[in-house]
């Protein structure tokens, strides 16, 4: 039986230790149903849940809770999908890479409820008081700006996206097009890794930078290649 947002305040392993992990699957989630995709599509490596604070108990945790699925990649080199394989119920590997389950994705869901009064995407609070951050943003003359102190990219005064959480690939590519002052495109920042393909990871850090748009005023695009990121204004 699934816990009610109450008795998961309370707990401690819904704290800030686990809080991000699952947001970073729930966004996974979204992201596949958003796109008519299989959920295995954007499931989610070992390797970024242990950045976000999980270790080998907390995972084996949710699987016996059934609050996800795990199993290990196979996919070939250049594949144009993913593939998996079963792996044994409590034991991973590098190449481990975990889902939610409908169980799990309630649970998000319930945890989430319990959260600090909300603050909308223009920056004003549930009251009706605006926060002083979005006061303090400049005019940018048109072009967008982004804050990396405070993970905020926005175009005068309005805020575009909000980054609660480290993403690395996104900040990347974001904080590239800032030290080169918003030129119409940038080559593919993120460094190379042996266990992914590069083109795939950067239409899928794309992808990430449209999402969830608190103002949807800029749209980032690939440039035809995989190697490189544009931008346009989308309110002009």
């Amino acid at each position: 039986m699934l816990w009610g947002a109450t008795a998961m305040a309370s707990d401690d392993r819904f704290g800030n230790k686990m809080r991000p992990a699952l947001e970073v699957l729930r966004e996974a989630a979204e992201y596949a149903a958003d796109t008519g995709s299989d959920i295995w599509d954007f499931a989610v490596s070992i390797r970024t849940l242990e950045n976000f604070g999980l270790n080998e108990s907390d995972l084996r945790w949710l699987v016996k809770k059934d609050y996800v699925r795990h199993a290990r990649e196979v996919t070939p080199p250049g594949d144009n999908g993913r593939q998996f394989r079963s792996s044994g119920d409590l034991t991973f590997c590098k190449r481990t890479c975990f889902v939610l389950t409908q169980s799990g994705a309630s649970m998000v869901r319930a945890m989430l409820a319990d959260k600090p009064a909300a603050v909308d995407h223009d920056g004003v609070e549930s009251n009706g008081k605006r926060r002083s951050d979005c006061q303090e943003l400049p005019h940018t003359n048109g072009f967008p700006h982004w804050d990396s102190e405070r993970r905020i990219l926005y175009v005068d005064k309005r805020i575009v996206k909000r980054f609660k959480w480290r993403a690395t690939n996104q900040e990347a590519v974001l904080s590239t097009f800032q030290e080169e002052g918003w030129p119409p495109r940038v080559d593919d920042p993120l460094p190379p890794h042996p266990e992914q393909d590069s083109k795939r990871r950067l239409s899928d850090t794309i992808k990430c930078l449209n999402h969830k748009q608190a103002n949807d005023l800029i749209r980032f695009h690939g440039d035809g290649t995989g190697e490189g990121v544009t931008w346009e204004r989308t309110d002009t």
